[in-house]
């Protein structure tokens, strides 16, 4: 009987170290991951998603491929990746967000959907935040 404990206390212990270590690596993964877009000029973003309103700050309709950022960046296009490294798109910046919003202070990208569930759909994908770099539209 005591052998059968003692093997099955060291296949816990086995397998926790190997979780343990696959967790480390996960993380030295997204580590690179994060040096690898850094090093190439982006910036890592929260993200939300919104579906209301007809026009944007810059008096152009709403429409898919248009985002809500700091007014630092209206005219510009940002390249969107997941954190996983996934291309999402270019997103056309166009307006500003609500009043006193975390768009208005740059730190948050929203982006338009045209309803709730694109909106829902978004942030499941992105898990609430990406990595945003800027292509300058003013000049």
């Amino acid at each position: 009987m005591q052998n059968g404990n003692h093997r099955r206390i060291v296949l816990v212990i086995f397998f926790a170290l190997v979780a343990v270590v696959s967790l480390g690596a996960a993380r030295g993964e997204i580590r690179r991951n994060d040096i690898a877009f850094e090093s190439q000029g982006f910036t890592k973003m929260h993200t939300t998603a919104y579906c209301v309103g007809h026009h944007t700050a810059n008096g152009s309709a709403v429409h898919e491929g248009g985002c809500a950022c700091s007014i630092d960046h209206i005219g510009d296009v940002a390249i969107v990746y997941t954190l996983d490294g996934e291309f999402l798109g270019y997103l056309e910046c166009n307006d500003t967000g609500a009043e006193g919003g975390g768009v208005r202070a740059g730190n948050v990208l929203d982006v338009y959907r045209t309803d709730l569930e694109r909106c829902q759909a978004w942030m499941d994908r992105t898990g609430g935040k990406v990595w945003v770099k800027w292509i300058h539209g003013n000049g």
